[in-house]
């Protein structure tokens, strides 16, 4: 048994320094360009000023500190950010944008929390939204480019080919954009995430409720191109160090994002 011990230690130890390689060193010099689309509070939004803010920003600067480069915010429109990737005007994406089958196939991605989408409707609910099947023949809002859009659009199909009114589809630049026409009257629902949906409640107090919970989760996911497998090591090993030390923890709790969104 005691001629394996030294060949173990040896691995272990191997093991050890490329994980803390991983972790320490920058896969970029000096700085690294993030794109992301200042629209969907709390992730990323922007103050008055212009400031961008958000659990988003405020992750990308701490993996920045993690791999001890500055995080460079190239603010981009959400249909513009995997091609701006791919164009190379940024070297992530991080921007409260899902992983999915279809993205996956053109960049690989770093997924960093699980949360689910959600029906934001007028406080009370006077329209009885319960679910998809209550958005027949209703006024409908939602941000342009988005996976939510791409539901919406096959639902109206549905609704379409089973004989259903469909629902009156209104697409926005921004997430912020869409709730905002259901406090003006001009939409009965808005599909969004239950992050988005917890701040709009908070920022128009009395105004707004979540009319319906989906339970499928859906993961957020940070995208890099696929020829940058050092950045995407550094990546899950930057993201997995924030989750252990609680810097992910204490960034949710700031946005008031559930802690458990981000384990």
């Amino acid at each position: 048994m005691k001629r394996y011990i030294v060949p173990l230690v040896l691995l272990a130890a191997l093991a050890a320094v490329g994980t803390a390689g991983a972790i320490g060193i920058s896969p970029v010099k000096g700085s690294f360009k993030y794109c992301s689309d200042p629209t969907f509070p709390p992730m990323e939004s922007k103050t008055a000023a212009g400031k961008p803010v958000g659990f988003d920003i405020d992750m990308a600067s701490a993996v920045g500190k993690v791999w001890k480069v500055k995080a460079n915010f190239v603010e981009t429109a959400f249909p513009g950010l995997l091609p701006a990737l791919g164009s190379k005007r940024c070297n992530m994406v991080i921007s409260g944008i899902f992983v999915t089958p279809d993205r996956v196939k053109q960049f690989p991605a770093v997924t960093y929390m699980r949360t689910h989408r959600a029906l934001v409707v007028q406080a009370g609910n006077p329209k009885r939204i319960k679910g998809p099947n209550d958005l027949s023949g209703k006024n409908v809002a939602v941000q342009a480019g988005t996976k939510y859009e791409e539901y919406l659009k096959s639902l109206n199909d549905e609704f379409k080919s089973s004989g259903k009114a469909q629902m009156n589809l209104q697409s926005y630049p921004g997430d912020t954009d869409a709730v905002g026409q259901i406090l003006v009257g001009r939409a009965d629902a808005v599909l969004t995430q239950d992050t988005s949906g917890a701040f709009q409640r908070k920022a128009h107090p009395g105004k707004l409720a979540i009319a319906y919970l989906f339970p499928e989760s859906d993961a957020f996911g940070i995208y890099y191109r696929p020829a940058d497998k050092k950045l995407g090591t550094a990546l899950r090993a930057a993201i997995k160090k924030l989750k252990k030390n609680g810097t992910m923890k204490k960034i949710a709790t700031k946005y008031q994002i559930p802690a458990s969104d981000v384990k």
